[in-house]
């Protein structure tokens, strides 16, 4: 019987090379899935940042006619590039009103945040009773 020496060396190499492809999927998978939760986070800010901005213009229209009559809906574009919007509804009377904001982001307006806020008094000086955020 002869002997192989080429044959040990080539599945030394073969075995190796597999090792060595598995760990790169792995590694480029996971880099994969940090982006795209690293992206996730950002949208999320974004949106949050959204509807925050909105829920200060609605407090601004308050304070600018404390006897605004409600309901009243606006809608905004915060980053046309990044598809950014966000839009609120106020709804009570003076001095009960009641702000709900969202703010959305992602190319499909897929990440949505929430701000619901109440008030128990206006005038010179708004009374926030309640800031709640969600998704």
């Amino acid at each position: 019987m002869k002997k192989h020496p080429g044959f040990i060396a080539l599945i030394t190499v073969i075995a190796v090379g597999a090792v060595g492809l598995t760990i790169a999927i792995v590694l480029l998978l996971s880099g994969v899935g940090t982006s795209r939760t690293s992206l996730s986070v950002s949208q999320s800010a974004q949106a949050k940042g959204a509807a925050n901005a909105c829920a200060e213009l609605a407090l601004g229209a308050i304070q600018a006619n404390i006897t605004i009559a409600t309901p009243v809906t606006a809608n905004y574009v915060v980053d046309s590039s990044l598809n950014i919007n966000c839009s609120y509804t106020l709804s009570g009377t003076s001095p009960n009103y009641i702000i709900s904001s969202i703010g959305t982001a992602g190319s499909n307006s897929n990440v949505t945040r929430r701000v619901n806020i109440t008030l128990n008094r206006v005038g010179p000086n708004l009374n926030i009773s309640s800031w709640q955020e969600g998704q």
